[in-house]
């Protein structure tokens, strides 16, 4: 090879950060921004049911954007700014990029070949290894460098894709992104084994650019073709609407009686309330959940107040509400007290009823429910819920499991237990008890009348209700009653006293290890008894009611009472409910309170069997972690743990006391004396629930941990002097491990200065 082939070799070597895979610069001219334009896409379909539609809106959106990015086609920067904006109706997902690329970047990237050692001699010649690199990638030697790597110097060639035409590309991969959404329920329309989507899709919006320089970008999904058309509400325009940027195909579809912002259709349901009431001073009730359905259920919501009969007032509100809410889609009207009046209010998503046919059909719907609701509170009322027990012997709970009379039974054990773990600890009385098992007895026994046989959202409810009415003895009962199948979700109130706590609890344990009994546990995203939303339940009410109770007992009390044929042996899945209990366990205190990972995980460590008290000491550390001297401490735990587990054996120790007077002066003994000190404080700290204190009083110990790391030697080569060091470090890890195990806090990030992360690049 020529001097110069050698000579060009050694001056290619491009400037690089080490561990960067296409970090290369000087080596092309520089780039320049490219045009970008604006890209509409609308997938139009036939209602798409509104509880699917905003997780679809932001699932459309994210999907699209990442393929634009996986795609080269997002300017760089663009992160700066919103990348995308989506909007939904019932019959139509969109997304807006306002800044994709005509063209895509080129792609530049790096091809490692033969290290330097071994593809230049020692005269700084390529060898037949360079060259044979070379060869097979179709460049002269010349044309690669020498890149340094974590292994070293290697030699290396550099490649450009050019990029292709935006219209190309997104022609390419929209059809995946419109069938690569997911959905909870999909259909097939076309043909069994066509494609699938929430509903069948009717017409594709594609449109890149606006004005005179927007472009369809054509494809096909299901045998429909792409356009730059729209289409408007159902019962004002049929026929496709052609568009040239998102400023007018948003108006024109207001015109057409569509809008497309959900957030502007909520604005439109409240405004239509507030006036159709302005003159009555009466308000609606306030029920966010109805008010999302009817967001995603209209493109253009007008509101209808419509009345009936006063008697009907006579029904209890929850009845009411249940029947305008669950039933019609209706909202309740309440006056300033909170009386419901015999108004309704119902959004249609229609432009009017000029004629008042409607509201005369949702009137008579209405009444029609109304009137057989009273019948079957009269009629249910002839029965007392005491006389109902035996019923429930019919009403089957679960195949393998039995009918509710035996989950009552089993319900009834389990409530024991939990009273008897609660009477030591004070404020819960015998007679307190004997309401509890009364509740228990009564609070299935509605799931035998004919009003939750119509209305199944009222049961628990329609008990308390009842019991209620019928004059239940024991006060405390029929408020147990109504909230015994709270909390639903992690969002909803807990019960109103201990009385339905216990009986909610019984009620969701036995749910939860009947369930995993015979074999019906959550699987992945799969939980169609819904044994997680039960076990988050049953967290929630022993955390935020404080009660002290320990749940594993209450898991093995109702493992072991159980009458099932098992689907496997009992340990086994005592063992996976006690490992059930803590996930959620977990997963609440990191969803619902918030804390940190691993301050959950350092709680945990240190033991959850009573997840109130895990909730406190999660609640101590997350005040005093951040500290300097708590801080360093949790480095110096992790290294003790370190030093027990790994570095000292049994040979080298075993736990026990300290010998005082083998310490020796200095450091050494000015530790062990500093510990001493606050032990005692710590353990009455801990035994008291002062957790905060006594993680406060156990910082005190960073500085006498500092010093005796600096100057000591643990692992010394007397026997007897590094046994009693360990034990020392013993006795600290004993100490640091009672409120949680600190070694498990993550260390506080460090600004290092230039970030260590891979830059992939590009040339435009």
């Amino acid at each position: 090879m020529s001097p110069k082939s050698k000579s060009e070799i050694r001056k290619l070597r491009p400037e690089r950060s080490e561990g960067s895979k296409l970090a290369w610069s000087g080596a092309g001219s520089a780039a320049e921004d490219h045009p970008t334009a604006a890209l509409l896409i609308e997938i139009g379909c036939e209602e798409i049911p509104a509880r699917f539609l905003t997780a679809a809106q932001t699932d459309f959106g994210s999907a699209l954007v990442n393929a634009l990015g996986e795609a080269r086609l997002l300017p760089e920067g663009a992160g700066a700014e919103p990348l995308f904006e989506t909007y939904a109706t019932p019959r139509r997902l969109v997304a807006l990029v306002p800044r994709v690329l005509e063209k895509q970047t080129a792609q530049v990237e790096e091809v490692l070949g033969p290290p330097v050692k071994v593809a230049i001699d020692a005269e700084g010649n390529p060898t037949k290894a360079a060259e044979s690199f070379a060869q097979r990638n179709g460049v002269r030697v010349q044309d690669l460098a020498r890149v340094n790597t974590a292994k070293g110097e290697y030699l290396a060639l550099r490649k450009t894709t050019k990029g292709l035409p935006a219209t190309q590309i997104l022609s390419e991969f929209l059809p995946r992104v419109v069938l690569g959404m997911t959905f909870p329920k999909s259909m097939y329309w076309v043909a069994k084994a066509g494609p699938r989507f929430v509903r069948p899709i009717r017409w594709l919006l594609a449109l890149l650019g606006e004005g005179k320089q927007a472009r369809v970008i054509p494809f096909e999904v299901a045998g429909v073709r792409s356009s730059g058309s729209t289409y408007g509400h159902r019962t004002v325009a049929r026929g496709p609407v052609r568009i040239k940027s998102f400023k007018e195909y948003s108006t024109k579809l207001r015109q057409l009686h569509v809008e497309i912002d959900p957030e502007k259709r909520r604005e439109r349901v409240c405004s239509e309330c507030k006036v159709l009431l302005e003159q009555t001073k009466w308000r609606v009730v306030p029920d966010p959940n109805l008010e999302d359905w009817i967001v995603n259920s209209t493109e253009w919501p007008k509101g209808l107040v419509g009345g009936f009969e006063q008697r009907f007032l006579q029904l209890p509100r929850e009845i009411l509400i249940t029947v305008m809410r669950d039933h019609q889609k209706y909202f309740a009207v309440e006056d300033k007290a909170g009386k419901l009046r015999p108004l309704f209010l119902t959004v249609l998503n229609v432009d009017g009823d000029p004629k008042g046919l409607i509201r005369g059909g949702h009137e008579r719907v209405l009444a029609a429910r109304f009137s057989d609701a009273e019948f079957f509170w009269k009629a249910d009322q002839r029965v007392p819920l005491r006389d109902r027990q035996a019923a429930l012997e019919g009403v089957t709970y679960q195949a393998q499991l039995g009918s509710y009379a035996e989950k009552v039974r089993r319900m009834k054990n389990v409530a024991r237990e939990i009273c008897a773990l609660l009477e030591p600890n004070g404020g819960f009385y015998p007679y307190q008890e004997q309401a509890v098992l009364r509740t228990v007895d009564l609070c299935k026994c509605d799931l035998t009348t004919q009003m939750v046989a119509e209305f199944p959202e009222l049961q628990g409810i329609v008990g308390g209700l009842y019991a209620r009415s019928q004059g239940e003895e024991i006060p405390d009962v029929p408020e147990a009653i109504y909230d015994h199948y709270k909390p639903v979700g992690l969002d909803d109130s807990n019960p109103r006293t201990v009385i339905g706590s216990i009986v909610s609890l019984a009620d969701k344990l036995d749910s939860v290890v009947s369930g995993f009994a015979v074999g019906l546990e959550p699987t992945g995203s799969s939980d169609p008894f819904a044994l997680r939303r039960a076990a988050n339940g049953v967290v929630k009410v022993l955390v935020e009611l404080s009660l002290p109770v320990p749940l594993r007992a209450l898991v093995e009390k109702a493992v072991h009472q159980l009458n099932v044929n098992w689907n496997r042996p009992q340990m086994e899945v005592f063992s996976s409910l006690i490992n059930f209990f803590a996930e959620r366990l977990r997963y609440y205190l990191e969803s619902a309170r918030g804390f940190r990972y691993d301050t959950v995980r350092a709680v945990m460590a240190a033991g959850w069997d009573v997840p109130a008290d895990a909730a406190r000491r999660a609640e101590a550390l997350e005040k005093i972690r951040d500290s300097q001297d708590f801080e360093a401490l949790s480095v110096a735990a992790k290294r003790i743990k370190n030093i027990l587990a790994k570095s000292a054996s049994a040979a080298d120790w075993q736990p026990g006391e300290v010998d005082a007077a083998a310490l020796q002066a200095g450091e050494e003994k000015a530790l062990y004396q500093a510990f001493e000190e606050v032990r005692e404080t710590v353990n009455q700290h801990r035994q008291a629930g002062e957790y905060e204190k006594a993680l406060k009083t156990i910082a005190r110990l960073r500085q006498p941990v500092d010093r005796f790391f600096d100057k000591v030697l643990v692992m010394a080569q007397d026997a007897a002097l590094r046994a009693n060091r360990l034990r020392l470090l013993g006795k600290l890890d004993e100490l640091f491990s009672g409120v949680a195990h600190f070694a498990e806090i993550a260390p506080a990030p460090q600004n290092v200065g230039a970030s260590t992360k891979v830059k992939v690049t590009s040339e435009k």
